[in-house]
């Protein structure tokens, strides 16, 4: 996702989206895994563990100050 270029015009919004999109991809792969067949107690930890670690990232980092990134946004586009 850093590869490709954001519509945002706010260079550090732009930065924490790029690392929400990456993050998001890591825990729909958690996500996956816990859906094999045959997993074992310590792979499905070791997973449900790497699951709440994302989940810890993500809920910091989508604080006020990225909502508020989002908001200042929002306004500064052009009305069409």
């Amino acid at each position: 996702m850093r590869d490709r270029h954001l519509a945002i015009t706010n260079s550090t919004l732009s930065t924490l989206i790029a690392e929400l999109g990456t993050e998001c991809l890591k825990v729909q792969a958690l996500v996956n895994q816990l859906q094999l067949p045959s997993l074992t107690a310590n792979q499905q930890a070791e997973i449900l563990a790497e699951l709440l670690a994302a989940a810890v990232h993500l809920h910091n980092h989508c604080d006020e100050d990225f909502q508020m990134l989002i908001t200042e946004e929002m306004e500064n586009l052009p009305d069409d």
